[in-house]
């Protein structure tokens, strides 16, 4: 049976801001700890969105947030695919 995605590490550096630690081992620094915890869910967002049979619009939005969030710390290459697949998960 195929391991199940897990959360990505987080951690609080010295100066208060969240961190997240990507698949390649480099520490992203955040401005909050929501937008940590989404960049840290990514993975799991991802494989749901694998799992879905049919469009589901609640998902999509959960795509597009995590795809906002990797634009906004410079991971545009990822996020053009997660908004890709948001657009599948709304039947596009």
């Amino acid at each position: 049976m195929p391991k199940l995605p897990e959360p990505l590490p987080l951690r609080q550096s010295n100066d208060g801001k969240w961190k997240v630690k990507n698949n390649s081992g480099n520490w992203i620094k955040c401005e909050t700890k929501a937008d940590a915890k989404i960049l840290s869910n990514a993975p799991i967002v991802w494989h749901e969105s694998y799992k879905a049979s049919r469009p589901n619009k609640s998902l999509a939005d959960r795509l597009d947030r995590t795809a906002e969030k990797m634009e906004q710390y410079n991971m545009g290459s990822t996020a053009r695919r997660f908004r890709n697949r948001a657009k599948l998960m709304r039947g596009n």
